[in-house]
Order: C-alpha cells, then structure tokens, then sequence
C-alpha cells in the first residue's frame, strides 16, 4: 500500500502488480461509500492482463477527511497527482458512481493520460438529489437507522422491478449504512453533499478517449436517459445498460460487471452479451448536464 499528500490530505492506494501485462494499468475509482478493497472480489479478470491500482482518494476509505467545500475538480487534481507519483503515463480508469466527476475530469483535462475510460453515469436527477437529501438530513440528527432507510430508499430501485439479488444487497447496504460510527459520520456527510452541491459536468466534453458509460437497466438514482446524456459528451464513446441491475451493479451483478469492464479494457467484443442491452453510440444532445 503507498500513500501520498496532495493539497495537504493523505491518499493512499493498493497496487497488484502484472509482471507481464497485456494492457495499460487499470486505476479504480470507487464509490462514494467505498474504498480501495470494495472491488477486489472484481479485480481477478482485470489483474489477469494488466496492473491493477484501487485508490482511496481524499474524502474516501481510509484517506483524509475532505470538507465539504473541496469540489470534484480536487479529487481529479489527486488522480493526475497519483499517476504522477507512480510514474505512469497512461492508463486506464474505471468510476463507479461518486468516483465518476473526478475520472471525468482527468480524461478532459488531460486525454492523453487516459487510454479508456468505463465508468457508471454520475448525474443525479431532482428525485435523486431529494433522496440524497433525506439520507444527509438523516445522519445530520444521528439517527442510523432513518438514514440507513432512506439509503435504501435512494440506492434500490422500487420492488416491482426485476433485480438479481436484491434481497442480498438491500440486507448489505442495511448493515453497512445502519452500522456507521461517530466517527465516520461527517465524511459521510460530506460525501454526500459533494454530490448534491456538484454543478454538473463542465462543457467542452471529451475528445481522444474511448468511453463506455453504462448504468443498471432500473437504476433509479442515476437514471439511463442521463448515463446516455453522459456518454453524449464524450466523441465516440458508447452507451449500454446491464440487465436486472439498479444502481448497486456491484452487489447484484458482480460478475458481469467485471466481465465488461475487462473486455472494454482489453478490446473484445461486447456486442450480444446476454447481460447487456444492445450497444449505443449517442449523438450530442441539446442540453445542459448538470447534476
């Protein structure tokens, strides 16, 4: 494990190491209630061709604490300033969720560090930021349990909607939420606000670096219509949904996410995969993205 200061917080990163690989290093990014061990059950077919890198970037696992006021463009600053450390020129990155501003923004400040990019879509519709709200508003009056509810409420879609394992990721993301320490509570709080104050996507979009956005197919949080708004922005990219998932793809379809980031990452095809929607490649909208 290394661990490193940028701005004045400590971050700090996992390393797996390929002798021989068959692909630029793989960087994760987790979410916002994650840190650097969360994907590790993942990892297996990515370590398998190339160098594998989970970071806890400040605000996250087990780095620093960040206020509230320091903004995405901060932890993009902390990924550049991580590969810097490393000495690696390019990479690849995968973003899940809170980590996807901070990818996003390396790629467009600096494309030619990212040879791919995959990650979920990061932008938030009004019912999504209520929701998010109501989670803060709950652990702002110390109550675990109301925030560990309104949690679910937020991250699983409604109960009428197929999803693989539902029962197991409502009964994880219960315990993880309901379970959250004294200390540990403001950077919660904090994370959490980060994604609600966030402006949105900053204009000019990507050029030069393939993408692959994609949410679950019943993803209420971060609906599809916006991963595929996301994806607009960036030249060439494309868009797919993973079948009966939400927005916890980790917990209810872990093997097919790792499976597709893999095969993005190593170039093979993902066309008729049988947990995939057919593959989009989406013309630039007239609109706004913001969060």
């Amino acid at each position: 494990m290394h661990r490193f200061v940028c701005g004045g917080f400590t971050y700090r990163c996992r390393v797996v190491e390929n002798p021989a690989p068959l692909t630029q290093p793989v960087v994760v990014v987790g979410g916002a209630f994650q840190d650097m061990y969360s994907y590790r059950r993942l990892e297996g077919p990515w370590a398998a061709a190339a160098t594998v890198i989970s970071v806890d970037l400040p605000g996250s696992g087990g780095a620093d604490e960040l206020p509230g006021s320091y903004g995405f463009d901060f932890l993009s600053c902390a990924l550049a300033d991580l590969l810097d450390r490393l000495g690696l020129d390019r990479v690849t990155i995968f973003g899940a969720s809170y980590g996807v501003p901070a990818v996003y923004g390396l790629a467009q400040e600096r494309p030619e560090r990212v040879a791919r990019m995959a990650g979920a879509a990061p932008i938030y519709p009004a019912a999504g930021l209520r929701a998010l709200r109501a989670m803060v508003e709950g652990l702002e009056a110390g109550d675990t349990e109301v925030y560990a509810r309104m949690s679910i409420a937020a991250l699983l879609s409604p109960a009428d909607r197929a999803v693989r394992n539902r029962a197991v990721a409502t009964r994880l993301l219960s315990r993880d939420m309901g379970s959250v320490a004294a200390a540990d509570i403001p950077r919660h709080i904090a994370s959490t606000r980060r994604v609600i104050d966030w402006e949105g996507l900053r204009p000019g979009g990507i050029e030069g670096v393939p993408a692959l956005c994609f949410t679950g197919e019943h993803d209420s949080l971060t609906l599809p219509d916006l991963g595929r708004a996301v994806a607009a922005t960036i030249s060439g990219s494309a868009f797919t949904q993973i079948r009966e998932a939400d927005h916890l793809i980790l917990l209810e379809r872990p093997r097919e996410m790792s499976d597709l980031v893999a095969r993005f990452f190593t170039d093979r095809p993902l066309h008729d995969l049988p947990y995939l929607t057919p593959l989009e490649h989406p013309s630039v909208p007239d609109l706004a993205v913001v969060g």
